[in-house]
């Protein structure tokens, strides 16, 4: 739990606490009006801390006022402009749970992506705050297919995608440089069947290519090499795989029944 969220939880439950000691006459109860409009100045002067427990303490003391939702949301914005992603996730994704049908229910989704995307670790690091955006981002794309945040949602989860690729790839990588090939090879196949429109398939196609040809597997390699130079022709791996590829697997092996009859005919 961040500092600003146990802050925020333990001002909202201070002040919940005056307000129920009101009814002695020792505190000013704030009507509904007036209790908003406090947590809205607050927010409006970005004091998020204060913002936080004056609208959690406004959403509990009038639970039925219709601006509740207003509050409910400008509770996750103050989390997010407070840069604390991970409450922030969790009051956007718990008002999108509580408030479905509202009007910025598709763009709480599309926040809470946003949130874990600003978690997300550099490639060769853990992952799963990465998985958690592109889920979401998912979700936006599915549950609202008709929000003007669909065609961002998905070329922001093209983009985490690729970065998941990317991951795969430095852990072939690394198997390949310590003659691990057997590794290098599953997780290379991995990556092409689970991101085939990612920006890695050339390099994974030249980099298992090698892989088969360092098992002695000539033929796949060979297999590899064509269909990397037909797919994408124009790729720094296309242009590179001659050098990094032995000879022997860059030329298809003659048919067994050519190779007899030119042994037969020695």
């Amino acid at each position: 739990m961040s500092v600003l969220h146990r802050c925020g939880m333990i001002t909202a439950a201070l002040t919940i606490v005056g307000y129920g000691c009101a009814s002695t006459g020792e505190n000013h109860v704030l009507s509904a009006d007036e209790q908003h409009a406090e947590a809205l100045d607050l927010y409006e002067r970005r004091n998020y801390v204060e913002a936080v427990s004056a609208l959690q303490a406004f959403s509990f003391n009038y639970p039925q006022d219709p601006r509740v939702e207003d509050a409910r949301w400008l509770t996750a914005q103050a989390y997010y402009g407070a840069k604390d992603w991970v409450t922030a996730a969790q009051e956007y994704l718990g008002f999108q749970r509580d408030f479905p049908r509202g009007e910025r229910a598709p763009e709480a989704l599309y926040q809470a992506a946003r949130s874990y995307e600003r978690l997300s670790l550099r490639p060769e690091l853990d992952q799963r705050d990465t998985e958690r955006a592109i889920n979401m981002y998912e979700r936006l794309t599915t549950e609202y297919s008709r929000s003007e945040f669909v065609e961002e949602a998905k070329e922001k989860r093209r983009r985490l995608r690729n970065k998941l690729a990317e991951k795969v790839y430095l852990n072939a990588e690394y198997y390949f440089d310590h003659k691990r090939y057997e590794a290098a090879e599953i997780y290379l196949v991995d990556l092409i069947e689970k991101y085939p429109d990612s920006d890695w398939l050339a390099a994974s196609y030249s980099l298992l290519a090698e892989t088969f040809c360092e098992q002695g597997l000539r033929d796949r390699a060979f297999e590899l090499y064509e269909l990397l130079l037909d797919t994408f022709p124009d790729s720094d791996a296309a242009s590179e795989v001659d050098d990094r590829l032995s000879p022997g697997c860059r030329e298809a092996r003659p048919p067994a029944a050519q190779l007899e009859a030119e042994t037969n005919g020695r």
